[in-house]
């Protein structure tokens, strides 16, 4: 394959010491060559902007900026970094990458393959592809998440209501869908919780196309120190009960966050002019939960591998339990 389509790869840092060489190294090992790669940090107190200059000194592909702002954490940095790659020579595609995980060296050449030869390539599009999962020391802990999780079985509006499909260490985009999707104002009072991958996925459903890749291309790497750290990836139906019997409020307000950021990129469309004809139905849903929102899960397909989780959320949908933590529903 030839390397004529220039990719631009975002990735951003902080404290990242114990990973981030092999990480760098597993980028600059890709069968496909033609990237460059801009790695933001977030104020690091260890050798981590060291060993980034290092890497930047050895591969001319490499640039290293700094978040001198007054404000900071992961979302917050990755959003700043997005909003300047908006002001530079454009890519053909986009990739986000995490500072702990490590790419198998064909990952570049099989997503740009499989969106040229698909047929959804002339318009905003997304991919995704099958991960494996590891831990601190590089065990695998699931050698497929799809088979845990079956990210690959995502309706197109399921991403409205519930979030777990998509990963932002392991997405492309296209320019088109790059181009289209407004960036998350930096002075947002809530952006510390606006998740670049769902928020790019909404408008991907909404404007073009999301398609799946069914093999391992990355090695994603879980651990506490990770921004979700604490997500469960197998959950079963006593783990449910059990959260829902002992940590409710907590399941709600997690609920709560997700339906937040999709009230927000649902008014970013209203703003921009997206035509896409569910917004009223998808906000409505939302707002008013119950049998009505329960009745507008079914009518989308909202639904995920694990019964569990599905459960999860149409029981939740139905309280409406996850409505007080809606600081985004006017």
């Amino acid at each position: 394959m030839s390397d004529n389509n220039p990719v631009l790869i975002l990735m951003t840092t902080y404290n990242g010491e114990k990973y981030i060489q092999e990480q760098l190294c597993s980028i600059m090992n890709q069968s496909y060559h033609n990237w460059k790669l801009l790695i933001q940090d977030d104020a690091s107190k260890d050798n981590t902007v060291l060993i980034l200059k290092k890497y930047e000194n050895m591969d001319e592909r490499i640039h290293v900026l700094h978040n001198h702002s007054d404000r900071h954490g992961a979302y917050f940095n990755f959003w700043s970094l997005i909003a300047y790659a908006k002001t530079i020579d454009k890519a053909d595609y986009y990739f986000f990458a995490d500072q702990d995980d490590i790419w198998l060296e064909n990952k570049l050449e099989i997503m740009i393959h499989h969106a040229i030869n698909g047929k959804a390539n002339n318009q905003p599009l997304m991919i995704y592809a099958d991960m494996e999962i590891i831990d601190d020391y590089g065990n695998t802990i699931y050698p497929s998440i799809n088979n845990v999780m079956g990210i690959g079985e995502m309706k197109g509006l399921s991403l409205f209501f519930t979030h777990g499909f998509l990963w932002g260490c392991d997405l492309m985009i296209n320019h088109k869908l790059f181009d289209a999707v407004p960036v998350v104002p930096l002075e947002y009072e809530h952006i510390n919780i606006m998740s670049h991958d769902n928020y790019y996925g909404k408008f991907a459903a909404a404007l073009g196309c999301i398609s799946f890749i069914p093999q391992v291309l990355i090695k994603h790497r879980r651990h506490m120190d990770n921004v979700t750290g604490n997500y469960n990836i197998k959950l079963s139906i006593l783990k449910v009960l059990r959260q829902l019997l002992f940590g409710f409020e907590r399941v709600a307000s997690i609920h709560g966050r997700v339906y937040n950021q999709t009230l927000f990129a649902l008014r970013q469309m209203k703003r921009f002019h997206v035509q896409f004809n569910e917004i009223e139905s998808i906000e409505h849903a939302i707002q008013y939960g119950g049998i009505r929102g329960v009745l507008t899960l079914k009518r989308y397909g909202v639904k995920r591998k694990q019964l569990s989780r599905t459960l999860g959320i149409y029981g939740i949908f139905f309280m409406g339990s996850y409505k007080k933590y809606l600081f985004y529903n006017e």
